[in-house]
């Protein structure tokens, strides 16, 4: 029986967010635990998310010279076998580098998928196939993270790793039984040379630079804050790791809702106008998570801040995979890789303005400046888009 791509490839993604996130809502129960200050469980975020980044650049040229698909089962079978040590794991300093290494290999996973959902849809259907698979890992990231909170103060916080360890089985059994690699296509080898020469020509590209401006500021703007959310509402007396779960799920709600929404919002809507009315409900939703510490009110604001993420989020990757179609994982990768490196940077940028100013405004600089890039990058994109169609 063959399964739909784009779903089997989001259960592939989920093993990746799903160990993005699921230690966000734990960080004081891991601070306690491992008695190490909070601030360095916090670290953890960045420890994961920078690795990520940092590997773009040799993933895609390395996906696009052996195939998507044997990089996606190399890199799942790492993150399982990472997790798996994990669990073991009771230092902060080797915790750090078992982070750090699963990091690496989640890099490998969705920007390679995304390349390759882009190279079998077609340019008019791309936004709704990815907005599928986006779907379905948004669909596993809403339940992760009160999921991930209710099982760490049931039981004891490693058993989340456990439930990482088998979202990854899972996925990489769909991934050997439903996606084969295409032996019919002929790549040209690894060249480390080829990979620079590549990059240049895309970062000459200034649609590729406009995108990646758009994608930098989401990392840095949107995600900074997310490993913040527990201390927070510990801080404001508004709740703990539970409550940090829920409103991590309210992003996770505006995701589903944008997901199911996104086919009659393409056909009445151009993509510039969904990438600024995304932007806009960014706004609205960090600015109204500042004015509101309760959870239940973030937990509403976040869920703006989820639907104007995916609406913003997947015009940009339906734009990008246009810039070099042959060479689509290097481009797609290059994407991942200023989008996490803003996100490796954003808690650590929060936390520092944050014991300067205070938390809310800080989210409401925040809410200004990707409201701010969101209009500047939109209108330049549009512009070098609209001779092309």
């Amino acid at each position: 029986m063959k399964l739909p791509l784009v779903y089997v490839l989001g259960a592939v993604g989920i093993a990746s967010s799903y160990n993005q996130r699921m230690l966000d809502p734990l960080t004081a129960l891991i601070s306690r635990d491992i008695a190490v200050d909070v601030s360095h469980i916090i670290a953890l975020s960045p420890i994961f998310t920078l690795p990520y980044a940092l590997g773009q650049p040799f993933l895609g040229p390395i996906a696009d010279s052996v195939g998507k698909a044997k990089v996606l089962r190399v890199c799942l079978a790492v993150i399982f076998l990472a997790t798996l040590a994990s669990f073991f794991i009771h230092d902060y300093t080797t915790l750090t580098a078992a982070r750090f290494i699963t990091g690496i290999a989640a890099g490998g996973i969705i920007p390679v998928a995304l390349a390759l959902i882009a190279d079998r849809t077609p340019l008019e259907q791309r936004q709704v196939a990815m907005s599928r698979f986006m779907l379905v890992i948004i669909l596993g990231q809403l339940f992760a993270a009160p999921l991930s909170a209710w099982i760490a103060q049931a039981t004891h916080w490693r058993n989340v790793l456990l439930l990482a360890v088998a979202v990854a089985t899972v996925g990489f059994i769909l991934l050997m039984w439903q996606v084969k690699p295409n032996a019919s296509i002929v790549r040209p080898p690894f060249s480390a040379a080829r990979a620079v020469a590549t990059y240049r020509e895309i970062l000459r590209s200034p649609l590729a630079r406009a995108c990646y401006v758009a994608v930098f500021a989401e990392g840095l703007f949107i995600h900074g804050f997310m490993p913040h959310i527990a201390v927070f509402l510990e801080h404001h007396n508004a709740g703990g790791p539970t409550q940090a779960g829920y409103v991590l799920a309210g992003m996770g709600l505006g995701g589903v809702m944008y997901a199911f929404a996104v086919p009659r919002l393409v056909t009445r809507y151009d993509v510039f106008t969904l990438m600024r009315a995304g932007g806009v409900l960014v706004f609205l939703g960090l600015a109204g998570t500042a004015l509101g510490p309760g959870w239940r009110s973030m937990a509403l604001s976040y869920a703006a801040v989820g639907f104007g993420f995916y609406m913003l989020h997947s015009g940009l990757q339906a734009r990008v995979t246009e810039v070099m179609p042959g060479q689509r994982a290097s481009v797609v990768s290059l994407h991942a890789f200023f989008m996490f490196i803003g996100i490796a940077l954003g808690p650590l940028a929060f936390g520092w303005a944050a014991a300067r100013i205070g938390d809310a405004p800080t989210l409401l600089i925040n809410a200004a400046g990707i409201l701010t890039v969101t209009l500047l990058a939109v209108r330049r994109i549009e512009r070098l888009s609209r001779p092309a169609q």
